[in-house]
């Protein structure tokens, strides 16, 4: 696991100062956190090329987890390995069983974790991050399915620009895309994503959405991964982007003819309340007021 340098621990703790926050973006500084990055860069320079994707779950061992594992199946990725790694994060008994058998079916690890307490994206995909060992990382939910050059196109873009992480606008399938997605799962074949792209939304209006970025894995690891105070829903996604530019990344657009597309299901499925929306709220006062760089304890 890479520690931090003196340096880059100062540049994320001056986050604790109102007025010293402004200096991480000065041209100088900036240059020697990147010149710090380039020297860790090139230590894996030689690391075969391959990608873990870590998908992270409850209780959705279904169509949805088929057709995301079914995308990584297909990927032409021809440099390398795309690992998927599935951390079920508390399901039930029958939805964690069902988990078991689509992760052999298909080929991915499975971490499982028992009665963890309340949902947290960013625990679950942090216990997945604290294991890989790949040259690259990327983070996903269970509902997302990638075209096939994907991630051909995003280790290609890394092999270029170490020292970026690899994003690219989500596109929302419509709900009359829900049978065929559900037929594509049951028949266990691909599905067509350029078919499907063209009708797909983009979300945010085109914008680089950051739930869902590609990049060296030392990186995420050298943050300590997600900020585990965020559960529920709330802001992890982009409190973890905000925090790899500040160190010194580049946020970076996946090519044009690479993607992902999110399967449509009902927006909160039923679990959200006063008390979540409420924890939500919460999780955007900490995201506005937290700006340090590294989070979570040392034994993360």
């Amino acid at each position: 696991m890479p520690e931090a340098t003196t340096s880059i621990r100062l540049l994320s703790d001056v986050g604790r100062v109102r007025y010293l926050r402004a200096a991480r973006n000065l041209t100088w500084i900036r240059g020697f956190a990147r010149t710090e990055l380039m020297k860790m860069a090139a230590t894996w320079e030689q690391a075969p090329p391959d990608v873990t994707v870590i998908i992270g779950i409850r209780n959705r061992s279904d169509y949805r987890l088929i057709n995301s594992l079914l995308s990584l199946d297909n990927q032409a990725h021809p440099t390398g390995n795309v690992v998927p790694l599935v951390v079920d994060y508390g399901s039930d008994p029958d939805q964690a069983s069902k988990a078991r058998e689509i992760c052999e079916e298909l080929g991915a690890s499975l971490v499982q974790v028992e009665a963890p307490g309340p949902w947290s994206r960013g625990r679950c995909l942090n216990i997945g991050l604290r294991s890989v060992n790949t040259k690259y990382v990327a983070t996903s939910d269970v509902d997302m399915v990638f075209s096939p050059s994907y991630f051909a196109d995003a280790v290609g873009e890394l092999a270029k620009a170490p020292l970026s992480i690899v994003c690219a606008p989500m596109r929302d399938l419509p709900e009359s895309a829900l049978p065929e997605i559900k037929e594509a799962a049951a028949d266990r074949r691909p599905l067509d994503t350029d078919a499907w792209g063209q009708p797909s939304i983009e979300r945010f209006d085109g914008a680089l959405h950051p739930s869902l970025g590609t990049g060296p894995t030392a990186f995420y690891q050298l943050i300590r991964g997600y900020d585990e105070h965020f559960e529920t829903w709330g802001g992890e996604d982009r409190d973890l982007m905000k925090r790899l530019t500040t160190l010194g990344l580049d946020m970076v657009p996946q090519r044009d003819r690479s993607f992902y597309l999110h399967q449509w299901h009902p927006k909160y499925e039923g679990v959200r309340d006063e008390a979540t929306e409420e924890l939500e709220r919460s999780n955007r006062a900490y995201f506005r007021s937290n700006h340090t760089i590294i989070r979570n304890d040392d034994d993360w």
